[in-house]
């Protein structure tokens, strides 16, 4: 499925959708447990997204800013948990803003955030993308609503 009609360098079609600031557990002032995964607590509907990560004690040679996981609700429980395992995995990048386009499998999902072992803090900010678009089966839709239309007047005659 491609996309058209997206209009992504239009800040006002992007919204902050949730923000968050993790603490790594200090156990001496030289050891601490790392970070468990971050879940998000609110479904997502909106399947473009850009997500930023930070953490404040990062040297200038870290690049890397761990994973997001995509997960979908499947109707199914196995072993206790309703949802899936992660759908999607994708690789974030550290002080920088990445843009994910998930599939439409479902109308929402949830994400979770797998932090490296190595952060004492974790800051994320995810934005959705709120503008307009169309996909691919939308334009054949409206087309075929068109073709339809011009076929009703031509029978009319």
């Amino acid at each position: 499925m491609s996309f058209s009609g997206l209009a992504l360098g239009n800040q006002n079609n992007w919204q902050s959708f949730y923000t968050s600031t993790t603490q790594a557990v200090f156990t001496s002032t030289t050891s601490y447990t790392p970070i468990p995964t971050v879940t998000v607590p609110i479904l997502l509907e909106s399947h473009i997204i850009a997500v930023t990560v930070s953490c404040s004690n990062a040297k200038p040679t870290w690049n890397f800013g761990g994973y997001l996981n995509q997960r979908v609700n499947l109707g199914l429980i196995v072993g206790g948990l309703p949802d899936s395992d992660a759908v999607q995995k994708r690789k974030l990048w550290l002080n920088r803003l990445t843009l994910l386009i998930f599939p439409e499998l479902t109308s929402t999902y949830a994400i979770s955030f797998d932090v490296p072992k190595w952060f004492q803090d974790f800051t994320v900010t995810v934005f959705e993308y709120i503008g307009p678009s169309s996909t691919t089966d939308d334009l054949i839709n409206s087309l075929q609503q068109t073709v339809n239309a011009i076929q009703t007047k031509v029978n009319t005659l």
